[in-house]
């Protein structure tokens, strides 16, 4: 590792990988989110004037894994070192212009209005197995089960709360909570305002 070399395994590793070679390959997936590892190992494989095997595909995804990995790792010892490290300070440093607050200005009933499209985008993409045809069910082909592979990694505290926090404000919770404070109609009403798209 000091050497700018990430191993793909922690003892005895037969191949290893430039730093420049995976901040290359990070940045450029950034961009085109399409670029598989497998494109790109087989144009490494083009540039070095050797033969592509599939093992080096795998190779690769760990020195990879490794490398980000560490710059986590780093990014959070940074963040530490400049008190930045508080899971609200990106959400309050996030826009000046949108948070800045003036001595004397109006307090308004939402201080910032935000909106999502719910991934609806990623949700029009059809992720399953091809089944063959079905001859008792006509010429119609079958879905298949999902083929997208669980990623179980994390980003990092600061950009996305936890499932815990979301299941907080659950539709049954939050109606249980009308229930409960049914007597204070401002705040019902102020709940109805913001959940009513949400609850019905």
């Amino acid at each position: 590792m000091r050497e700018g070399l990430v191993p793909c395994a922690p003892h005895l590793p037969t191949l290893a990988i430039t730093m420049r070679i995976l901040e290359l390959y990070r940045i450029a997936s950034l961009r085109c989110p399409h670029l598989a590892i497998n494109s790109f190992v087989k144009a490494l494989c083009d540039l070095h004037g050797v033969p592509f095997r599939p093992y080096l595909r795998k190779q690769f995804s760990i020195c990879f894994d490794i490398y980000l990995a560490v710059r986590l790792h780093v990014d959070q010892r940074i963040q530490v070192a400049l008190k930045h490290d508080d899971p609200g300070w990106r959400l309050r440093h996030a826009c000046p212009a949108c948070t800045y607050k003036l001595t004397g200005e109006a307090e308004l009933l939402f201080s910032v209005l935000s909106t999502m499209d719910g991934n609806n985008s990623l949700k029009r993409i059809q992720r399953r197995k091809p089944l063959p045809l079905d001859p008792g069910e006509g010429d119609g082909p079958v879905i298949g089960e999902p083929n997208e592979r669980k990623d179980e990694r994390t980003v990092g505290a600061g950009y996305y709360i936890t499932r815990e926090q979301v299941d907080l404000w659950s539709r049954e919770l939050v109606l249980e909570w009308i229930k409960e404070h049914e007597n204070d109609a401002d705040i019902v009403s102020l709940i109805l305002l913001i959940f009513t798209p949400f609850l019905f």
